[in-house]
């Protein structure tokens, strides 16, 4: 990706994590360029990132816009989510053996970083997030889970979810990831599964009255 085209993409991702862009806005490429300073080019190839992670959506009639999802589509990826995730945890504490986890231990660190800061960098959370829960999986050795994971907790899912959160929630779910590293580094499979299962449905809370209907 060119460095016009890594611009483009980081701040459109910026604007959806924030709600800047809503779920179902429309991206029209020459006011994009505009906005950005970019060519046609860049932004396509922005665009076409985005796509592939989830984020944004091509629509008969409509073009390119911000994926949306449902409070029905919502409430079934938290539901499988929470079984899933729970079994990840568990499986990564087994795996662990109660030896340290240094790529987990980084990522809570610098989401620490990013919401240190007055006005908390949550784009970069968010994409911490998810890199976090996706170690966690890969940490089963268990490559079927992992896929199953990816096809069902995305970007999408994440920047919908945390482009409600205030900073008080923010810095809650930072808490529960310091708890989750602690249970997955002690081997502790019972306390690994519980705190990733309260972690799950306290995200589930915040979102459940968020999103749309349809």
């Amino acid at each position: 990706m060119s460095d016009s085209a890594e611009k483009a993409y980081t701040e459109i991702y910026r604007r959806i994590c924030t709600g800047q862009l809503a779920p179902g806005a429309r991206l029209v490429e020459r006011h994009l360029c505009a906005e950005l300073a970019v060519s046609r080019t860049p932004v396509r190839e922005a665009l076409r990132r985005l796509t592939a992670e989830g984020l944004v959506e091509s629509r008969p009639r409509r073009g390119v816009v911000v994926a949306q999802l449902s409070s029905q589509e919502l409430r079934e990826v938290f539901e499988v989510g929470v079984v899933l995730e729970s079994f990840c945890a568990s499986l990564a504490a087994r795996n662990a053996g109660g030896q340290a986890i240094p790529a987990l231990r980084t990522l809570v660190d610098e989401m620490a970083l990013a919401l240190a800061s007055e006005s908390p960098d949550v784009p970069a959370y968010i994409e911490l997030d998810h890199r976090f829960h996706l170690t966690v999986a890969q940490l089963t050795g268990n490559q079927r889970v992992l896929g199953l994971l990816k096809s069902t907790t995305d970007l999408r899912v994440l920047s919908q979810a945390f482009s409600h959160y205030d900073v008080a929630q923010l810095q809650r779910s930072l808490r529960q990831h310091v708890t989750l590293l602690e249970a997955i580094e002690a081997g502790d499979e019972d306390w690994a599964a519980s705190a990733m299962r309260a972690h799950i449905l306290s995200g589930r809370a915040i979102s459940a009255s968020t999103a749309p209907s349809k």
